[in-house]
């Protein structure tokens, strides 16, 4: 990844000033989920006149380097107009980092300018393709390796069985919500389990409390940043988090009216889960 902080052999225009007077490099990022992945929208602007005229020429050029250390994903994209960067979410997992950049599109001979902090001032510097002429703001998002991940809530909900327990429990402290029940009862539920038609009685009854129940610590979680659950950085948090997100289409006051009514964010996360939980009990005679 860019590391604003390393010294480069020549100005590099940062958050801060440092190698410049008053150069303000802005690189606003917009990462939304959509139906075939992730998309960053862009918006990059330059207060320094002589840095947009070689940007003009495309001598420079805005870029986007994007990394994902996960999955050891790692490239550099070039920005033009505002350009939409599409993410593959088979490419990229958990955390992600995005570095809004400005990259020397060609060689440059030469190089200088008259916002040059003074001990540049007067100096001229040889730049090759590829150099980095400035860094934005850091920013990072979860990602998810499917659009739809939580679907019949297997993806964040693991169910077993222990022959100790006289009752159901439920876990938060691990990266997936575990629920172990007695094993009389576990054995019932692996015999429902291969029976498709019964997969949604299944959620109704385990999945949906469970997801209740989590939505819960969420809602808890944005009431009070002094008292924090714990849990934000496990993938059954980034999960719910980010398809409550989605479903809100990204808008803060919807996303927290969404976890201020967790069963019906729990229905809205399983599909409608209990519409087709009743038409089987309807069936059953």
């Amino acid at each position: 990844m860019l590391n604003v902080n390393i010294n480069y052999p020549y100005p590099v225009i940062r958050e801060y000033t440092q190698d410049y007077q008053s150069t303000d490099f802005i690189g606003e990022l917009k990462v939304l989920l959509e139906p075939d992945g992730y998309a960053v929208y862009t918006n990059f602007e330059i207060n320094n006149k002589g840095i947009q005229s070689l940007i003009s020429k495309n001598t420079l050029t805005y870029a986007l380097e994007v990394q994902c250390v996960s999955t050891w994903f790692r490239k550099l994209y070039p920005i033009q107009e505002s350009k939409v960067i599409r993410l593959d979410p088979q490419m990229i997992h958990e955390r992600v980092e995005l570095m809004p950049c400005i990259v020397a599109a060609t060689e440059i001979e030469g190089f200088t300018n008259e916002d040059f902090a003074e001990e540049y001032q007067g100096m001229k510097f040889d730049l090759n393709a590829g150099d980095i002429i400035g860094i934005g703001q850091k920013r990072t998002f979860d990602a998810l390796y499917q659009n739809d991940i939580i679907k019949n809530g297997s993806s964040i909900v693991d169910v077993g069985g222990n022959d100790k327990l006289k009752e159901i429990q439920c876990d938060f402290s691990q990266s997936t919500i575990k629920i172990t029940l007695p094993s009389d009862q576990y054995e019932d539920y692996r015999s429902c389990g291969y029976n498709r038609s019964k997969y949604k009685m299944l959620n109704a009854i385990l999945i949906v409390p469970a997801l209740v129940e989590a939505i819960g610590i969420i809602a808890a979680d944005e009431k009070d940043s002094e008292h924090q659950s714990g849990h934000q950085n496990r993938a059954w948090y980034k999960t719910i988090v980010v398809n409550l997100k989605r479903f809100a289409e990204n808008d803060e006051r919807k996303y927290l009216q969404l976890l201020e009514k967790p069963f019906a964010s729990a229905e809205l996360l399983l599909g409608n889960n209990s519409a087709e939980a009743l038409d089987f009990l309807c069936q059953v005679e």
